[in-house]
């Protein structure tokens, strides 16, 4: 029996047969800070990494990503070529009046790509917890580039986030900041002008 027929007799008949397409779900997500996966039931770690991204001053840099710790190369030259797209490592930016992480700056940052077996999951900004009916895999705190500097988009970062091996050096690639709220279009309340914002990563179950 086709998956097509299937999907389309279910949809004629109201029966009630599972499809194919929801069985053995799954979700992965970044574990930024962090080398290995939360202790997590069903979580398990696809690979461990380095955050990176296009350095901070490049108005071409990309989002966010965790590179693996162990590449492979297909052909390629040794020749530093500026027509290309650039990719560096990635530093805690988090020594001026930090709610936390002060410890980390300019230390390059960890990361380590999860994988939920069974599970849907979610970062949510501004939350220290989940919603009601989803599990905590990991919280922390909300991060990304300087306002002022190539934007890369939000992580959750998590709260007791490490360095990556003895990485002390201030060689501004990509830069992880805290990220604060300003009222205005930010309603507030509920926000606070200038408090740092947290995040939490849930998953739930498909």
């Amino acid at each position: 029996m086709g998956l097509q027929y299937m999907i389309y007799n279910t949809l004629l008949t109201g029966a009630s047969t599972p499809s194919p397409l929801t069985q053995g779900s799954a979700s992965t997500y970044v574990h930024w800070g962090m080398k290995t996966c939360p202790n997590v039931t069903t979580t398990t770690m696809v690979y461990s990494g380095q955050a990176a991204g296009g350095h901070y001053q490049d108005t071409g840099s990309g989002e966010y990503i965790c590179l693996p710790n162990d590449p492979e190369y297909d052909k390629y030259n040794q020749i530093n070529d500026d027509h290309r797209s650039l990719m560096y490592g990635a530093e805690y930016e988090t020594n001026q009046n930090p709610p936390a992480l002060g410890d980390l700056f300019q230390n390059d940052a960890p990361c380590s790509v999860c994988l939920a077996r069974g599970k849907t999951t979610l970062m949510i900004p501004g939350r220290t917890s989940c919603f009601n009916g989803w599990t905590e895999e990991y919280q922390g705190y909300l991060m990304g580039e300087h306002h002022g500097h190539q934007g890369k988009g939000y992580v959750c970062m998590d709260k007791n986030a490490e360095a990556l091996h003895s990485s002390y050096a201030n060689l501004n690639g990509a830069l992880f900041y805290n990220v604060e709220g300003r009222c205005g279009t930010l309603k507030c309340p509920p926000y606070i002008e200038g408090a740092e914002l947290a995040c939490v990563v849930c998953s739930n179950l498909t």
